[in-house]
């Protein structure tokens, strides 16, 4: 039988521990099938999932990390989950999540586990020969180092701090290599193209399975199939219902400012900043600037000029007040190239894709 087929059996053997729905049998909806099937593929060994906030996502990898400490697909000794976030509040979620679906088992085999919560969150395994273990940790790479996991679930990875979280997800990825070990990258959308959760999902690479629930960008916040894209669950009784998230959205229209950016990060799980510092201008605003149809050069021109040094960019802007348009010229030396500028800047191959657009 594939590992697959095993999870989504173990899975929908247990009941929800919270919520609305608590004490019903869990019934895993197609996308959470279809992630169980690719993460658990021959062949991967990272299944990353980007998706809007409250569809489950890590009530789906909590229980998967329950299968795993259990050997319902993989029966390797001493087995080790490991449970990362970017802090010991949010890693306890899951950790929670772990814990109440033990309490749906049988009592005979509740009485296998041991857990803890001091001094770190842990839960032991005493059965198929003991020494199992499921362990929680915060985003500091140096806790993870020496650890051997056979699975890792990195929760809301698009939103960890960058130095951080990249040293915890390479010292976690370094690790699984000695056990043939899986990681789960679950998310919201992070800000921008640039971060390390958005390269998982935007590159092809071997062994890495992608699930994205990302609506097309600039379409309006109340959009109902767009929200429907991010909000698979609220289909199948999963979190958040659709008449909620539109009611949301319009009120986040109203209100505008960081609360529309938000709703847009979050429950559309569109790669925006969830920054709430003050703007000059919204992403919507800043959206909405956009056309193809430009007006006219005509009359007055109003030229300023930003001269850059020997390695910075030198800029023009050029704008007719009489018709609104604005036009830009940005100039850079060769050295650095564009695309190592565009690396130092955090925006990855962004200069390039402009300059071959003509931009």
């Amino acid at each position: 039988m594939k590992a697959s087929t095993k999870a989504i059996r173990f899975l929908e053997s247990l009941s929800i521990p919270e919520g609305p729905k608590a004490g019903q049998a869990v019934k895993l909806a197609p996308f959470q099938k279809q992630f169980v099937k690719g993460a658990l593929a021959d062949g991967v060994n990272v299944a990353c999932l980007s998706i809007g906030r409250g569809n489950a996502k890590t009530a789906l990898s909590a229980g998967i990390a329950l299968g795993a400490v259990k050997g319902i697909w993989d029966r390797q000794p001493r087995r080790e989950i490991l449970i990362a976030a970017r802090t010991r509040d949010q890693a306890r979620i899951a950790f929670d999540f772990v814990v109440g679906f033990i309490r749906s088992l049988p009592e005979d085999e509740q009485a296998a586990f041991t857990i803890r919560r001091s001094p770190r969150l842990e839960i032991e395994y005493d059965g198929d020969g003991g020494g199992h273990f499921v362990r929680a940790i915060a985003a500091d790479g140096k806790t993870a180092l020496g650890s051997a996991p056979t699975l890792v679930l990195m929760d809301e990875r698009g939103h960890w701090q960058a130095d951080q979280g990249d040293a915890l997800e390479h010292a976690l990825l370094s690790g699984l290599g000695k056990r043939g070990g899986r990681a789960l990258i679950i998310s919201t959308s992070a800000a921008d193209d640039a971060h390390p959760f958005s390269v998982w999902l935007d590159e092809e690479a071997e062994g890495v399975y992608r699930q994205e629930h990302r609506p097309a960008p600039g379409l309006p916040a109340d959009d109902l199939e767009s929200l429907k894209l991010a909000n698979p669950g609220a289909a199948y009784g999963i979190g958040s219902s659709l008449d909620w998230l539109q009611g949301q959205a319009r009120r986040a229209i109203a209100r505008g400012g960081s609360t529309l950016t938000a709703f847009r990060l979050y429950n559309r799980n569109e790669r925006v900043s969830g920054e709430n510092r003050d703007v000059l201008l919204t992403v919507d605003e800043w959206l909405s600037c956009e056309t193809a149809d430009l007006p006219p050069r005509q009359g007055q021109v109003v030229i300023g000029i930003d001269l850059g040094g020997s390695a910075s960019m030198t800029a023009a802007a050029f704008y007719w007040a009489a018709t609104g348009r604005l036009e830009a010229l940005g100039t850079f030396p060769s050295k650095p190239s564009l695309l190592d500028r565009g690396q130092n800047d955090g925006v990855s191959g962004r200069y390039v894709e402009m300059q071959d657009r003509g931009e």
